[in-house]
């Protein structure tokens, strides 16, 4: 009995300090809780509500129940926004990657120090500007013929584009836009990533004989795949969310050529103060976001490699 009792004292006393510490873990999480639930919870469960509502901002909120997601599958103009905006977010991430890795293993084979230490400044210089100032200022460019785009275009004898007074050139002008701001950010990250792909295994590929497109092919993209996966996911997610360059450079237009799923959202809720519309767009784009991204991860099983 003696033995028995001794023995137990220890396993009870695991159970008191197996209880404590989570009743300490629940104490250290339950600020970070708190917060959760004020900023992300309790708006995502507030949006639900109001997307089922017909809601002006001025008078109270009436219940209309499924009538704002019936109206937005019959929403014709949506299709045109959702359309923009998917054109919008391949382009943009594919040239944010694309360029962004090309630029990255240019400076990357660079040897010069100042060289590379230059063109790094040079590219990432765009990223610390603020969105709504970059915007403008593209606005004053595309917008003047005298030492602008335009301008420049004339004198060299290529016509004068219409970058947003015509639909054509309009989204692709905010295309250029949001890739030359963005570039340095992939550019930056796509660099760091190289510079830590291990050398030996460049070594063991020239022992081998490997040329450089079988370098880069077989040790370099599968090396800093995790890396691309990490870009694509945020520039995606990004793009998707597109709206001072919209809202700042075109209103949307000309027409709806440059509307955005968020811009459309915005005119919805607040230019036109149909707030229950308005959320029942934002939990469309939500669900959107979170069916790509999952779709992303479940296809990055495929190509990316974690050894």
């Amino acid at each position: 009995m003696n033995a028995i009792q001794v023995r137990s004292r220890p396993a009870g006393r695991k159970r008191v300090l197996d209880r404590s510490e989570g009743w300490w873990a629940y104490a250290l999480l339950a600020p970070s809780l708190v917060l959760f639930s004020v900023f992300v919870f309790a708006p995502m469960l507030s949006t639900l509500v109001i997307s089922l509502t017909s809601w002006n901002l001025l008078t109270p909120a009436q219940y209309v129940g499924l009538d704002n997601y019936k109206t937005m599958l019959g929403d014709t103009q949506l299709r045109t926004v959702i359309l923009n905006t998917l054109q919008f977010t391949v382009f943009t991430v594919l040239a944010k990657i694309i360029l962004g890795l090309g630029f990255a293993f240019m400076v990357w084979k660079i040897r010069p120090r100042f060289v590379t230490a230059l063109l790094e400044s040079i590219l990432f210089f765009p990223v610390i500007l603020p969105m709504s100032i970059v915007t403008m200022v593209w606005g004053i460019l595309l917008n003047t013929d005298m030492g602008a785009v335009n301008g420049m275009l004339v004198s060299v004898g290529l016509g004068r584009i219409p970058w947003l007074s015509e639909a054509h050139w309009a989204l692709r002008s905010i295309m250029l836009l949001d890739v030359w701001k963005g570039l340095g950010f992939f550019f930056i990250v796509f660099l760091v990533a190289l510079r830590n792909v291990p050398r030996e295994l460049y070594e063991a590929a020239s022992i081998d004989g490997a040329g450089p497109m079988a370098t880069f092919t077989r040790i370099t993209l599968p090396a800093i795949s995790p890396t691309t996966l990490f870009l694509s996911v945020i520039a995606t997610i990004g793009s998707l969310q597109a709206f001072d360059q919209s809202y700042i450079l075109t209103r949307g237009g000309p027409g709806d050529a440059t509307k955005t799923i968020v811009y459309y959202l915005w005119q919805n809720a607040f230019q036109y103060l149909n707030m229950g519309y308005g959320t029942t767009i934002a939990l469309l784009l939500f669900a959107f976001i979170m069916l790509v991204t999952l779709i992303q991860f479940w296809a990055s099983k495929r190509w990316v490699s974690y050894d």
